[in-house]
């Protein structure tokens, strides 16, 4: 469930409401182009930024799994609090940190769990602008007492893992409200950005895991350039 999870982190989640709008199209909208391209503007800026996140996890006839969480991001460098796991990254490492495991896992931030397994509303776009999904504007609604659009996503590979994904875009400005995705289990996962408070002030030791802070702890590191 947790692998699954972080591919969520990075895929995003399936819509049904926007099924019969996406199926009859074989090429992007160009208002949902639009509307991308000015998000990856919008979070290009390198500005220091905290966010606070629910991610939920609904398996069919079972109670919802919630998870609240704390991202602070400075550029290139993040650190993310959720449930048993941190994740820490300088830019050039990336580390996860397993509370429960009491196991810290080192990466680069250049491979898989830097760079594909991570969320920050940069790594959204990032996944959704390299080719694999066709998209298009799926209307209006409200999430998280924000008026926003909708724009749906479906995935050109008939066998993604994703039947569907959705980002909520609020109106008013170009930022990430709300990810979410529907698996073909039948597994729906939605993340939530709650709060966004600009600009913050960080350090580069934030940014990094410490062992010294966690003695005891096991070290996998699992770099390979």
């Amino acid at each position: 469930m947790m692998k699954m999870t972080w591919q969520f982190i990075l895929s995003g989640l399936l819509i049904i409401g926007g099924h019969y709008l996406l199926i009859a199209q074989d090429v992007s909208d160009p208002s949902a182009r639009k509307i991308l391209k000015d998000m990856k503007t919008h979070y290009s800026k390198a500005i220091p930024t905290a966010y606070t996140l629910r991610m939920t996890v609904a398996v069919p006839e079972q109670e919802p799994q919630i998870t609240n969480g704390q991202l602070t991001q400075n550029g290139e460098q993040y650190q993310l609090d959720l449930g048993q796991q941190s994740w820490y990254c300088n830019g050039k490492t990336v580390w996860i940190h397993l509370k429960d495991q009491k196991e810290v896992q080192i990466h680069s931030a250049s491979g898989t769990a830097g760079s594909e397994s991570f969320l920050t509303p940069q790594s959204i776009l990032n996944r959704f602008d390299n080719g694999d999904y066709i998209y298009a504007v799926g209307g209006t609604g409200v999430e998280n007492k924000q008026a926003v659009k909708y724009i749906d996503f479906k995935p050109k590979d008939r066998n993604d893992e994703f039947i569907k994904l959705r980002l909520s875009v609020a109106s008013k400005s170009p930022e990430v409200v709300k990810f979410e995705a529907f698996s073909r289990d039948g597994v729906r996962y939605s993340l939530d950005i709650l709060t966004v408070k600009t600009p913050v002030k960080t350090t580069p030791a934030q940014f990094a895991f410490d062992p010294k802070a966690h003695p005891g702890i096991h070290i996998e590191d699992l770099r390979i350039d």
